[in-house]
């Protein structure tokens, strides 16, 4: 409503300036008289269509009474075939300018500090490691390294100088606790060869052939039968009664520190040949030491696999093994022994 009410004054409004603006230009020749003719001239080719007058007072403004029709006969105002009325061509809504995109400002990249934070970074999916396609399985445990075989020893002269020199070389090259080694010997021999025994006395035991070289005593280095307390025909003090013969059966030939006998000696050589090259005698102090060593894990089975420590059961079914009972409490001064030593 408001629109059409606007249409009609504008109209009216330009009627009136056209009409005027004649009026004055007719009856004022004195304007200059080129400027006169040129408006005039101007105002007389307007042309009006008197249909359109009427229109504009009856307030018809609809769209397809707008439309003039065309009519090659019609004249003007002042009587002159002026062609066709002008055509009434409906104001459009003006177009806003269009405004000019606001400028996007690149986006500058954010230097990876190599650690993985959020907003992500470039290069953090390098450092997140990748999405790995199946999850990782567990590996076995690593089994620890094997320590490297100790050399073998080639000279008559054994290693160590006191008696816990060689337990501790012998625990080392056999995996077996050296505080196991000390309890057998204290046991076996232990009021007749003291642990803290001088390394001058040592060394003339621990040594491949004391009992024929003449450097030795048979008796002192329990280098005789121990059953029938007699010294073997192979050395030089052969035949020399050491003790009193124990009569338990037939004999054995135990001799040695950890009292050892000729059937266990043999049964050990296949072992020992890798660390002892040459002659073994269970005579020898760490001979003796090493052949108990492997004969004792031999007859457990299954040993312990920790090299100082064994379990009660173990220390019991040692004892037992050697002895060939648990009788004369053997098997229980054994553990005790080992638990002082240990």
């Amino acid at each position: 409503m408001l629109t059409q009410r606007i249409k009609i004054l504008a109209s009216m409004l330009i009627a009136f300036i056209l009409v005027e603006g004649y009026t004055f230009f007719s009856q004022n020749p004195n304007v200059i008289p080129t400027q006169a003719e040129n408006i005039k001239g101007l105002l007389s080719n307007l042309k009006f269509n008197p249909s359109s007058f009427t229109r504009l007072f009856t307030l018809n403004f609809s769209d397809s009474n707008n439309l003039a029709q065309v009519n090659s006969g019609s004249t003007g105002m002042n009587g002159i075939n002026n062609g066709p009325p002008p055509i009434y061509v409906p104001p459009t809504k003006p177009i806003k300018p269009i405004q000019p995109t606001r400028q996007i400002q690149p986006i500058k990249p954010t230097p990876d500090d190599e650690l993985v934070d959020f907003p992500f970074e470039p290069g953090d999916i390098n450092n997140l490691g990748g999405i790995p396609t199946n999850p990782p399985k567990p590996t076995n445990k690593p089994k620890p390294t094997k320590p490297p075989a100790l050399p073998a020893i080639t000279t008559p002269a054994r290693p160590g100088s006191t008696l816990s020199e060689i337990f501790a070389e012998v625990s080392k090259r056999e995996c077996i606790p050296a505080a196991l080694l000390h309890a057998f010997q204290t046991q076996e021999t232990g009021p007749w060869w003291p642990f803290d025994s001088p390394s001058s006395k040592v060394k003339i035991y621990n040594k491949f052939g004391w009992w024929t070289d003449g450097s030795g005593n048979s008796c002192t280095g329990m280098g005789y039968h121990t059953q029938t307390g007699i010294v073997p025909s192979d050395a030089t003090d052969a035949g020399t009664v050491c003790q009193n013969p124990i009569p338990s059966g037939a004999d054995q030939a135990i001799m040695g520190i950890i009292q050892i006998s000729q059937e266990e000696e043999d049964a050990a050589k296949k072992y020992t040949t890798s660390i002892i090259k040459g002659d073994i005698d269970r005579r020898v102090l760490f001979d003796n030491t090493l052949i108990f060593a492997i004969i004792t894990k031999n007859r457990l089975g299954d040993p312990p696999t920790n090299c100082n420590d064994w379990p009660d059961d173990a220390i019991r079914t040692a004892a037992e093994k050697h002895y060939g009972a648990c009788s004369d409490n053997y098997c229980e001064n054994i553990l005790k022994y080992y638990k002082e030593y240990k």
